[in-house]
Parts: structure tokens; C-alpha cells; sequence
């Protein structure tokens, strides 16, 4: 509530704190005199900055005496109340060289304005980088000549600092990605200009720098053109949502000609500080060398008679164990895990700070942009740590050791306690064997078993998970269905793990274990499409088989065999 002290002129009223503080000093005694006595064009500047919550001072007179607004006392900082009435050039000694000039311009009639001014200031007891947007203008005493100037400014520190940090992190990626082991990039607008590129996707284009860097790339390079990737990728520019292939024919340009080549790639979008889509990042491993080994084994294995059976099977071995390796996606997920993870978590640190500094400045729409930010970063955080574990995973059982499964799955219960508790569930096991093998990677094995049966449990129904495991003779059905050519005289291992969920089609059944391969959207199971990935080269590793059995809304069940040479 307005309230004016008696015997104050009528232009002081209102004004909070300052205002009540500019009535109750003894203005005679500085050199600008009574209230009473002050020029109208002082009175008007005076009760336009008490009425303003926008920061606002005036300096009056030769010696610049201050006068300002309650939203201006977290600018002054501890100069604050002391501020009111002294010289300007004294209450800002220290950046007196940064003002004084444009002072005398103000006085000399000319008004002046500062954009994201550096000031370094003293206001809190010690030396800060700050900066301001501010404005300077004259004001005219009742014979028409400047006997002051007034002030409207804005901090905007917050801002340029992190403006900075955006840049900085800007930078980390683009050093990212020039030091990238795997060929990347980065494509800008609706006609994928190419921005940056490394060495690498250079050579995979097969075109130089010079003809490329600064160029739309259907211009720079338009023999692939008309191969579906335009659509590919206006659609992650578009959607937000990222693509990724594997083994994809591409026709490049080689050696003067024009050839197919076999690309592992994924297209993601990029953002900038707003959270808009400005573009894509491409991350791409040329595959050829492998698909053509692998189809060139797979034709002899179609062409050898029985008589070649031995022949035959070191050479089906030979192309399990190329496709089981797959070495440029393994050296693509793991380096790209460590090199891209640091750029990553920047991007979420300082997300999360702005937004925490900013948290009073922030519309509910720059809230949700946040939002969205935090939560790409995080998913993409999950998704280099999923990678990483399947790089790891594909260098095989190499630590082999006996293994009590039942242990392992009382870690991972132990583990999951808080969720299995959360959501109401109830786990059966059975009595598990002692296999030889790698610990850690049999229980990744029941840590995403178990997690995707308590993730997809279906709503309002409390889940129900066995883990059961029996021995199959040789010759059992099963192992004459299931296992490879030749192996159904050995014993296995069964252990089967099913759940109460939403299941899935049977169609479908294969196709789970693929790499990046998600049945749900992200808006209803949160997931990276890597976990059954793991679970599969787990199973590899050990020389066993995985598969799956389902129907929508009645659960699924996995199979797992194991040979008993495994059991320790």
C-alpha cells in the first residue's frame, strides 16, 4: 500500500522501501537541496522510477548524486542503503572507467545505450564479472539544460555466462566429433548443410573437405539422391525422433564410380539453446567388408555338399563368430561411449543449473523446453551406457569361473527390491545350477530379464515372475527344435523365465532380440532397445540358446539352454 510521510512532496509517494527511504532523508544537506526545491524534470524522473518495478537511478547534479528503485537494491548488492544520495563516482569507483565516458556524453547531450556491457564489479565484498543492457538519457533542468541523466537497465549476466557455457559445450561436441573414431557430422537446416565433419565421413562420402564443407549435401554429393535418405531424414528433423539403421546399401561414389556401400548409421536431431531442431548429427560405421565376407561364407555354406560337412561347419562357425564380432559397431559403442558421454553430461549440468538460476525468470513453456532438454540428454546418457555394456558383452565369456545362478539372482532381486516392492510383485525361483562362465555377465543376463518383466507388467495387475530351470536329455524335443545342427545328442540346460504381462505377438518373437529393436513407444516403457541385445550375446557367449514364446496379454516366457559341459 502506497503511503506518503507527512510533510513529503506529493512525487514522493509510493516507491516500497526506497521510497520510504528517499522521504525519510535529509535531502538539505546534499548538494541537490529539499525535495521541495528540486526541478520539476527531477520530480518527474524521481516518481517515474519509484512507480516502475524495472531497475531504475538517477544521477543528479555535477556530482552525480544517486537516486533509485527498490528493483535496482539486488543490482547495488551491499552498496545498499548507503548507495542513496552519494556520487555515483564514488559508489562506483571500480568501474568509473567504464562509465565516466559515456557520462560525458549524456552531459554533452547525447543519450547513450549499452548492450551486454562487461562491468566488473565490487558489490558483495569482492571483484565479479557482470554485465548489463542499459540505457543513459539526459534529463533537462527548467531552463533546458542536462543537469542529470536517467537509467533503465537490466542485468543480464545469467544470460551471457550462460550463453558461454552453451558455446563451450558446442565446442566439446565439435572436438567430439572431429576426434571421433567413427565417422560423424553434423547437418544443419531443411537442406542439410554440412556444417562440420571428420576425416572419416569424408572418406565414406568419398568426397574432400573443400567439396563438401559449406554445402547442402544432396548438391555436394547428389549420387545419393533418390535412396530414400531425404525422407530419412527431413523425418528426424520433423518428428524429433531419432533413425538408426544397420547394414543399409547405400550407392557412393569410388574410385570414379559408383558403388554399394554397406553403412551401420544413426541420424539425431540436433538442438540449439531454445531446444529447437536446427539440424541432425549423423554417426556412421562402413560395414562393406564385413556384409561381403559374411555373404560371400554364406554362399559357399549354401554350395558345399554333405560330403563337406566338416568344411561346412568351421565355416558356419567362422561366419557366426564375424557376424557375433561386428568389429566397427563394437569400436563405434564403446569409444563413442566415452567420447560422447562428457559432452553429454555438460549438456545436462548446465542445463539444470540455468534452470535453476533462472527457475523465477522461467514461463511454463521455457519450463517444458528444459524438460525436454534434461530428458533427451538423460536418454541419450542411457543409451551410450547400453552401448558400452553390449561392447563389452560382445568381447565374450572371457573370465570363466563356477558360477552358482542362484546367487546371481538373489544380487539382482536384491537390486531391484525398491521397484519389485513399488509395483506389488511376486517372484518364484527354483532351484538354479552352477554353470561355468563370466559372473558379471550372467547376471546383466537376469538384471534385464527381470527389469522388461516388471516394466511391462500390465496395468493394474501386480506382476508374477518365475525363474525355473530343469535338465533336457539329449534328444529331448525341444533340443531337436531349438538347437543348432549336430548338438541335439548333448544334454542342456533349460532355464525358463516368464511373466504375467502384456506379452507381445509371436511375430515378433525374433525380432526383440535385435539391436535398438522397441515394441512401445518411450511415452509408455521408457528404454534404449538394448537390453535383450545383451541378453542374447550373454547366451552366445556361453555357447547357448535364447528364445521367446508370447501372445498379447498373456505374458512371455524365455528359454534359455545351456550345454552341460557348461555346468562347473
Amino acid at each position: 500500500m502506497n503511503t506518503l510521510t507527512h510533510g513529503a512532496p506529493p512525487f514522493l509517494n509510493g516507491g516500497g522501501e526506497m521510497g520510504a527511504l528517499i522521504r525519510s532523508k535529509d535531502w538539505s544537506s546534499t548538494p541537490i537541496g529539499s525535495p521541495d526545491a528540486w526541478p520539476q524534470s527531477l520530480r518527474t524522473a524521481v516518481s517515474i522510477l519509484l512507480n516502475s518495478q524495472f531497475p531504475m537511478f538517477v544521477w543528479w547534479g555535477p556530482e552525480l548524486i544517486t537516486i533509485y528503485n527498490d528493483a535496482y537494491i539486488p543490482i547495488a548488492g551491499e552498496k545498499h542503503p548507503q548507495l542513496l544520495g552519494r556520487p555515483g563516482s564514488d559508489a562506483w569507483e571500480e568501474i568509473w572507467t567504464d562509465l565516466g565516458p559515456l557520462v560525458e556524453s549524456v552531459f554533452a547531450g547525447i543519450s547513450t545505450w549499452s548492450e551486454d556491457q562487461l562491468l566488473v564489479m565490487n558489490r558483495r565484498g569482492y571483484f565479479e564479472e557482470t554485465y548489463f543492457t542499459f540505457s543513459y538519457s539526459p534529463v533537462l533542468n527548467d531552463e533546458g539544460a542536462v543537469c542529470g541523466l536517467f537509467c533503465a537497465c537490466i542485468e543480464t549476466t545469467e544470460k551471457v555466462l550462460a550463453a558461454r557455457r552453451i558455446a563451450e559445450s558446442e565446442q566439446n561436441l565439435r572436438n567430439t566429433i572431429l576426434q571421433a573414431p567413427v565417422a560423424m557430422c553434423i547437418l544443419r537446416g531443411d537442406r542439410f548443410v554440412v556444417e562440420i565433419a571428420n576425416d572419416r565421413m569424408f572418406e565414406l562420402w568419398g568426397r574432400g573437405r573443400s567439396e563438401l564443407l559449406g554445402q547442402p549435401i544432396f548438391e555436394g554429393l547428389p549420387e545419393v539422391r533418390h535412396q530414400g535418405l531425404e525422407e530419412i531424414l527431413l523425418g528426424v528433423i520433423t518428428t524429433g525422433e531419432a533413425f538408426i539403421a544397420s547394414e543399409r546399401p547405400v550407392q557412393l561414389p569410388r574410385n570414379g564410380t559408383v558403388q554399394t556401400v554397406y553403412i551401420n548409421f544413426v541420424y539425431e536431431p540436433f538442438y540449439d539453446g531454445d531446444s529447437n531442431i536446427t539440424g541432425l548429427i549423423a554417426v556412421a560405421v562402413d560395414v562393406t567388408d564385413q556384409v561381403l565376407a559374411r555373404q560371400q561364407i554364406e554362399d559357399i555354406v549354401v554350395q558345399r555338399t554333405r560330403e563337406l560337412a566338416a568344411t561346412n561347419d568351421a565355416l558356419s562357425k567362422s561366419n557366426q563368430e564375424l557376424k557375433r564380432s561386428n568389429t566397427n559397431l563394437e569400436e563405434f559403442a564403446y569409444a563413442a561411449s566415452h567420447d560422447m558421454k562428457e559432452p553429454i553430461r555438460k549438456i545436462h549440468f548446465f542445463a539444470d543449473r540455468l534452470r535453476g538460476e533462472l527457475r523465477e525468470q522461467l514461463s511454463e513453456n521455457q519450463r517444458l523446453l528444459f524438460e525436454r532438454l534434461e530428458g533427451a540428454s538423460r536418454r541419450m546418457g542411457a543409451l551410450i551406457d547400453d552401448l558400452l555394456t553390449y561392447s563389452q558383452a560382445t568381447r565374450g565369456a572371457a573370465e570363466q569361473e563356477p558360477i552358482d545362478l542362484g546367487r546371481r539372482l538373489e544380487q539382482v532381486l536384491h537390486d531391484l527390491e525398491l521397484e519389485i516392492e513399488q509395483k506389488g510383485a511376486q517372484v518364484e525361483v527354483g532351484s538354479l545350477p552352477v554353470l561355468q562362465g563370466n559372473g558379471r555377465q550372467f547376471q546383466q543376463l537376469f538384471q534385464n530379464l527381470l527389469s522388461n518383466a516388471l516394466k511391462y507388467s500390465r496395468s493394474g495387475v501386480a506382476p508374477c515372475v518365475r525363474v525355473s530351470a530343469r535338465m533336457l536329455p539329449a534328444g529331448d524335443p525341444l533340443l531337436q527344435q531349438h538347437v543348432p545342427d549336430g548338438q541335439e545328442g548333448r544334454s542342456f540346460h533349460l532355464i525358463e523365465v516368464s511373466d504375467n504381462g502384456i506379452g507381445f505377438d509371436q511375430s515378433d518373437a525374433e525380432r526383440i532380440f535385435n539391436m535398438f529393436t522397441r515394441l512401445h513407444g518411450n511415452a509408455e516403457y521408457r528404454g534404449t532397445g538394448v537390453g535383450l541385445s545383451i541378453v542374447r550375446k550373454v547366451v552366445d557367449n556361453h555357447g547357448g540358446v535364447i528364445w521367446a514364446s508370447s501372445e498379447p496379454g498373456a505374458g512371455a516366457t524365455f528359454h534359455l539352454l545351456f550345454p552341460e559341459e557348461a555346468h562347473a
